[in-house]
């Protein structure tokens, strides 16, 4: 790679690196990964808006000192990829941490990540995955939230219901009786 490439390929990861506050990005080695899997990755990524790109470590590198990235050193080392999205962190988390091979392997080492704009480690990222959406965890609360008004609601509304069944409980009785006698 020439110069002038290294130029433009440094400006486009910085490009896609800016405004992190916004972005989720998962740092991986994909050093065990067959080129067919990350076909297929690809292909699924994109259709969750994901980007995934392979980048050289000194250009990560240069390009994350110049934004500013508090990044762990790392992920300098070693082949890298970083995959970004504007969404949910967790789904972003889940896709890789879920890539098994056919012997149960984990596909792709994650290296840490940078999630609104806090830097992850790789164990910490795992962890991530494993949280429900943000939509799951909201309506969850809302339901916890809900739930002592509603028991309030119920609490409120025994007399009255207790009342009602006791005047048709008499109701029933002078019935019966109206109809031995």
């Amino acid at each position: 790679m020439n110069r002038g490439e290294k130029k433009r390929v440094l400006e486009e990861l910085k490009d896609n690196l800016k405004n992190v506050e916004s972005k989720n990005l998962i740092f991986v080695n994909f050093k065990d990964v067959k080129g067919n899997e990350i076909s297929e990755l690809r292909k699924s990524l994109k259709s969750d808006n994901i980007l995934y790109k392979v980048v050289k470590t000194n250009l990560l590198q240069i390009a994350s000192r110049e934004l500013g990235l508090s990044v762990d050193e790392s992920i300098f080392k070693g082949p890298a990829a970083i995959a970004i999205n504007d969404g949910e962190a967790s789904i972003l988390a889940k896709k890789f941490a879920d890539l098994k091979d056919a012997q149960d392997n984990q596909l792709f080492d994650i290296k840490g990540g940078l999630i609104g704009n806090r830097w992850y480690s790789g164990a910490e990222v795992i962890e991530i995955s494993k949280l429900p959406p943000r939509d799951v965890i909201l309506g969850k609360l809302l339901y916890l939230m809900n739930s002592p008004l509603r028991r309030l609601v119920t609490v409120l509304k025994k007399p009255e219901n207790d009342f009602v069944s006791v005047l048709s409980q008499i109701k029933d009785k002078k019935e019966q009786l109206a109809q031995s006698a």
